[in-house]
């Protein structure tokens, strides 16, 4: 074999490896790539859920008014979605570190039970109206109704606390600590007493208003106020 068919294997060799390389590098760029654009939509999709939560805390303050009144609500509302966790948060696993992952799973863990929670709180009042309708009010019914307004506090706190979550997280990006007796574990407690006093305040401020007017979609006069 003369010296120019060697430098011509030669060339081969390198120029398949060439390619071979160059393609395992451009594969590694378009999934380093492709898992730090779904980082930015995780994070996107929690600025969306905030709004999505306000929304809920709205909604559940106007239920605990409602129970303030000695009344119980057909009203329901819609759910909280999150397609880009439930679709592609396994895309971003290896890039996320075990902070990033404990806090992103324990906020979707917090919306399945929130969803979960305003089914349970339609269920809840389609039984006391079904029963009332059936029976009138008595003693029985009536502990289903506290136990509504119950549910309903219980929900509103739910949602509260996947707000701090939420915010927590988007403040701390790089690794939010989750850690037991931490300042922010204390912070959290703080914000979820506040919680529970802001929504024993909306159950106050309902007994002072008449029920009637809860059938109003609209009055000017009304201030829910502003959930934590």
């Amino acid at each position: 074999m003369s010296a120019d068919d060697l430098l011509k294997i030669l060339i081969g060799v390198v120029s398949a490896f060439a390619g071979w390389l160059l393609a395992q590098l451009t594969s590694s760029l378009k999934a380093w790539l492709h898992r730090l654009r779904i980082r930015k939509l995780l994070l996107e999709e929690l600025s969306d859920l905030d709004v999505e939560v306000q929304r809920l805390l709205t909604f559940y303050a106007r239920q605990l008014q409602i129970h303030g009144a000695m009344g119980v609500s057909s009203e329901t509302v819609a759910g909280l979605s999150n397609p880009i966790f439930c679709g592609y948060y396994k895309d971003a696993l290896l890039s996320l570190n075990q902070k990033q992952r404990v806090s992103f799973q324990l906020i979707h863990s917090l919306v399945d039970l929130v969803n979960a929670g305003i089914v349970d709180l339609r269920q809840k009042a389609s039984e006391i109206y079904a029963r009332n309708a059936r029976e009138g009010m008595n003693d029985d019914l009536a502990k289903v109704c506290e136990a509504w307004g119950k549910a309903a506090k219980a929900q509103f706190l739910s949602a509260s606390g996947l707000r701090w979550q939420i915010h927590f997280h988007l403040a701390n990006k790089s690794g939010p600590n989750l850690s037991y007796n931490t300042n922010a574990h204390k912070e959290y407690l703080r914000y979820m007493q506040e919680a529970s006093d802001k929504g024993a305040s909306f159950v106050a401020n309902g007994k002072t208003i008449e029920r009637r007017k809860f059938d109003q979609i609209y009055d000017p006069s009304d201030s829910i106020g502003t959930p934590p």
